[in-house]
């Protein structure tokens, strides 16, 4: 190789998911604060001086009574007893005048240094204040470039290393996916065979991406219309007997013939085919010498020690016996000596080659397509079988257009590549027969567009379901309710009453005193009774009327939402449907985020 294809990726690489672009977000220190120094000895000034001026009016009161007393002690009294009171009056004096003077001064020139220190630490702050967000600035920058280096798109592949199986899709979006997921293997030192039956030159991108970095490439189109390619090259009888039958067998499922008998007899045949390469063209001839149509001047390529041994060959009664089968044989064989000829199709060679492409032409016709299809299926499973893709570094067979091949013949390819170290990819453009029978074989799986509604439903079957609650009842009701009610009473009523009451009232009082100088018992007293006699006689009538009434009304509302417990898809079948040509799901059950949404558009891998 030349130079190496791609920068060199550790991942296996299908496509890209999305994963955003980073919002910039700097966590960001405290800004600074300004320390600004506290005026506490100016306050403790200040304070003084609030209370000198509320002690003012007395020491004016004070000071002049003082000064008065002075006055008077020197005139009336003695002039040496008036220093007394002078000197008190002095000191008065100084308290209501001196003593502010001099907190004032004092107040005034601790201001000024106060100030001083503000202006000194504003300065600091603002310097502080600058280196912070000169800081903030660095650090938004920093990240911002960190941010912008991350691409939005990253890569995204299978975690497992075994057999991948896509389905659905478009030729456009299999030609990207080949694109991506051949240039990563590629890049990273694997070696891919990659077998075209689709007709619509699916890897035609990555051929020519690999053939612009130089890498060694064997690529075979069959037909070649500028040479007649002999795909038997190379195979031995028994292999080319085994190649035939199942070929023409996997073309028509319909035949009930055993293959083992088909491949004997195209062996023996190929055996008899030593003067020569065999090729369709000798082939065909061969069947037509078994069936008696040729003389040995109509022999054509064959030679005549060929043509003798062709006609010992059978007997007449196993001749007739094989007849039916003969002419089934040589059928798909003049059909496919009309497509192919004699040039060695050499794709095979070669260690260190690090793409094989055996492609079927888009030019071909469905009926010789059909019989090359399984043909070019058959040689690249015997090639594979016989060891011709051995060596170091990941091995890599791609089979595009893979709902051909029917299903128990896939799964023994499947099995000869795990034999031989082979990673195998299916690409099946549509999800039913035998690619639903195979779905989940594999290990990841992928899915891209699948319009079908049938299939789309199958393919979010497979992706899973899971359990959501959702609103299954909603309820609204909405009551009036009005009542009046009148009452009407009428209260008649007559009374009468009499009473009688007789009463006797006695009473009787006794005195007795004694005297403190002459004592002599003095008694005296009073004794009362009457009687008393009261009737009463009441009566009356009474009469009351009511009449009340009242009225109400009111209404009521509900609402209530029932909720159940539902079965739903993780991804809604319409999701698949919608998908754009190039976008895929992978499911990967090694990759603990599966399933997961890409893009195997190659405009992606360079945003």
């Amino acid at each position: 190789m030349a130079e190496p294809i791609v920068a060199t990726r550790e991942a296996e690489q299908w496509g890209w998911e999305y994963r955003g672009q980073e919002v910039v977000v700097v966590e960001q220190q405290d800004p600074p604060v300004p320390a600004v120094p506290p005026p506490s000895t100016l306050a403790t000034l200040e304070t003084k001086r609030a209370s000198a001026a509320r002690v003012s009016p007395v020491l004016t009161w004070a000071t002049t009574g003082v000064a008065a007393a002075t006055a008077v002690v020197y005139v009336a009294v003695d002039p040496l007893l008036a220093l007394v009171p002078a000197v008190m009056a002095v000191g008065l004096g100084w308290l209501r005048w001196g003593r502010p003077e001099m907190l004032r001064r004092a107040a005034v020139k601790e201001h000024q240094r106060w100030l001083a220190d503000c202006v000194t630490t504003m300065a600091g702050f603002e310097r502080d204040v600058q280196v912070w967000q000169q800081e903030l600035s660095d650090r938004e920058q920093t990240k911002a470039l960190q941010v912008s280096a991350v691409r939005p798109w990253v890569p995204v592949g299978p975690v497992t290393k075994e057999r991948v199986d896509l389905y659905g899709g478009t030729a456009a979006g299999w030609r990207a996916a080949l694109l991506a997921m051949g240039s990563s293997l590629m890049s990273a030192g694997g070696r891919l065979v990659v077998l075209d039956l689709t007709q619509d030159a699916v890897v035609e991108p990555l051929r020519r991406m690999a053939g612009e970095y130089g890498a060694p490439i064997r690529s075979a189109v069959v037909p070649n219309e500028t040479k007649a390619l002999n795909p038997l090259t190379g195979l031995s009888p028994d292999e080319i007997g085994v190649v035939i039958a199942e070929g023409l067998r996997g073309a028509e499922p319909e035949q009930n013939e055993s293959r083992g008998v088909d491949a004997s007899l195209v062996q023996q045949i190929v055996e008899c085919l030593t003067d020569g390469p065999v090729t369709f063209t000798r082939l065909h001839l061969a069947f037509q010498v078994l069936l008696r149509q040729l003389t040995p001047d109509q022999r054509g390529e064959l030679t005549r020690p060929e043509y003798m041994k062709l006609a010992d060959l059978l007997s007449e009664s196993a001749r007739r016996t094989a007849e039916a089968r003969l002419f089934r044989l040589a059928a798909g064989v003049q059909r496919l000596s009309a497509v192919t000829g004699d040039e060695p199709m050499d794709g095979w060679d070669g260690d260190e080659v690090s793409l094989r492409v055996f492609e079927l032409s888009p030019r071909e016709s469905e009926l010789s397509a059909s019989l090359l299809r399984h043909l070019m299926f058959q040689i690249t499973m015997v090639r594979i079988q016989r060891g011709q893709l051995s060596g170091l570094g990941e091995r890599i067979v791609v089979i595009a257009g893979a709902d051909a091949v029917a299903r128990p013949e896939l799964e023994r390819f499947d099995s000869i590549c795990r034999r031989n170290g082979l990673r195998l990819v299916l690409l099946f453009a549509h999800l039913r027969d035998s690619a639903v029978e195979l779905l989940g074989g594999g290990d990841a799986v992928l899915f891209m567009r699948l319009g079908n509604a049938k299939e789309a439903e199958q393919a979010a079957t497979f992706i899973g379901r899971q359990h959501r609650l959702v609103a299954s009842q909603f309820t609204y009701s909405h009551g009036t309710n009005t009542s009046t009610s009148t009452s009407d009473s009428t209260t008649r009523g007559n009374s009468a009453s009499t009473s009688d009451s007789v009463g006797v009232q006695t009473s009787d009082s006794r005195q007795t005193t004694f005297g403190l100088l002459f004592s002599r018992r003095h008694r005296s007293g009073s004794k009362t009774s009457g009687e008393q006699y009261s009737s009463s006689t009441t009566g009356g009538t009474s009469w009351s009327e009511a009449i009340s009434s009242s009225e109400s009304s009111g209404s009521t509302e509900s609402t209530s939402v029932g909720y159940q417990r539902t079965y739903e898809y993780s991804m809604e079948p319409t999701v698949l449907q919608g998908l754009s040509p190039t976008a895929f799901v992978m499911v990967d059950p090694l990759d603990p985020a599966s399933p997961r949404l890409g893009d195997c558009d190659p405009r992606l891998g360079d945003s």
